[in-house]
């Protein structure tokens, strides 16, 4: 159901958010199982199964309103029911977890991308009509906006990288902010797709084979963000934010590139009409080119994720300047910060 406080209606943008996630498993996920038939997958381990089970929604009990209320709601399948559960978010995955989802991932990306050139009106009408861009942060008062700012200002300098490139990641943040609330979208590429745009631990919930450590099925959740973008964008979100890879600065790229062959052979059976598009080096280049304007959301969501579990009850609405309390985290998390200013700076991104 949509949350109870005002507060969280406003920063969330309900009337927007929850009519996405509605249109994720009523309409968007229709479209990518037709295109999957039509082209040929036919074993059920073929066809995307990161969707759980909706069985209807609404936005609310009187048909004629078109604006989310008290009674909108969206029904699913319970998950943990069915076997699923989340990891630990300040654990995050380990390198087999990480591929696991990113071979998941490359089928979500690739999809839409193929319905893009192979069918563009039923992609407008079945897909991108409801990847409307959203400033996320426009629900926030600017006393909050200006409090973020100067907790990442501390934050970075606090890691106790040298001050050049505390200055340069400052100025990227703020650039990031800037563009986010101008609605920018990234250059229009083949690797523009539907993106989830919230990908981190939380938003996945992954189950388990006999022996309770091999994974073998995974569901992303919490559409509220979907949009149009680079697919960079999704991937960098989740290795950065969810992959505890002790020597990750070194083991970057093989992340990279396992996702790429995924997606390349994804595209392949899709029938994409030119697959030569899909290049190794032009995935670098995109990379190389958008993964500089995801700086700010990565960085703004590492606090989330390393918070301190006694810190932040799992199940409650919490004032949004409550995720800016230097209470709230510990050495873990100005290390990672560090880590990726380290790998920002290393790859000429700030």
């Amino acid at each position: 159901m949509r949350p109870s406080s005002e507060e969280f209606l406003e920063i969330f943008q309900i009337d927007t958010t929850f009519v996405k996630e509605a249109a994720v498993y009523l309409k968007i996920v229709p479209t990518l199982l037709a295109l999957q038939h039509e082209q040929g997958f036919d074993g059920e381990d073929e066809l995307i199964d990161v969707f759980c089970r909706c069985y209807n929604a609404r936005v609310s009990l009187d048909p004629s309103v078109e604006k989310v209320d008290q009674d909108g709601v969206m029904l699913f399948e319970n998950l943990k029911l069915a076997g699923y559960v989340t990891a630990d978010r300040r654990k995050g995955f380990d390198r087999e977890q990480a591929r696991f989802v990113l071979q998941k991932l490359a089928l979500f990306h690739a999809i839409p991308i193929a319905l893009r050139y192979l069918k563009p009106d039923v992609f407008e009408a079945g897909i991108h009509k409801y990847l409307v861009k959203i400033d996320i942060d426009a629900g926030l008062s600017p006393e909050t906006l200006r409090q973020m700012m100067d907790v990442f200002r501390q934050d970075i300098v606090r890691t106790g990288v040298e001050r050049g490139l505390a200055e340069r990641a400052q100025a990227k943040i703020n650039e990031c902010h800037r563009r986010q609330a101008q609605l920018i979208s990234d250059q229009l590429t083949v690797y523009c797709t539907m993106l989830h745009n919230d990908l981190w631990v939380n938003n996945m919930m992954i189950k388990y084979d006999a022996t309770g450590k091999k994974p073998c099925s995974l569901k992303f959740v919490d559409f509220q963000l979907i949009q149009m973008d680079s697919l960079v964008r999704d991937v960098i979100f989740f290795i950065i934010t969810s992959v505890n890879d002790p020597e990750l600065e070194t083991q970057l790229d093989g992340y990279f590139e396992y996702y790429f062959q995924q997606l390349a052979a994804n595209m392949a059976r899709l029938q994409f009409p030119t697959p030569g598009d899909f290049t190794l080096e032009s995935f670098r280049e995109e990379i190389d080119r958008v993964a500089p304007f995801e700086l700010y959301h990565i960085v703004s969501m590492l606090r989330v994720v390393l918070a301190r579990k006694e810190s932040i009850p799992d199940q409650s609405e919490q004032d949004a300047a409550l995720f800016f309390n230097d209470n709230l985290v510990e050495e873990d998390y100005y290390r990672r910060l560090e880590v990726t200013l380290r790998i920002y700076n290393q790859r000429g991104w700030i």
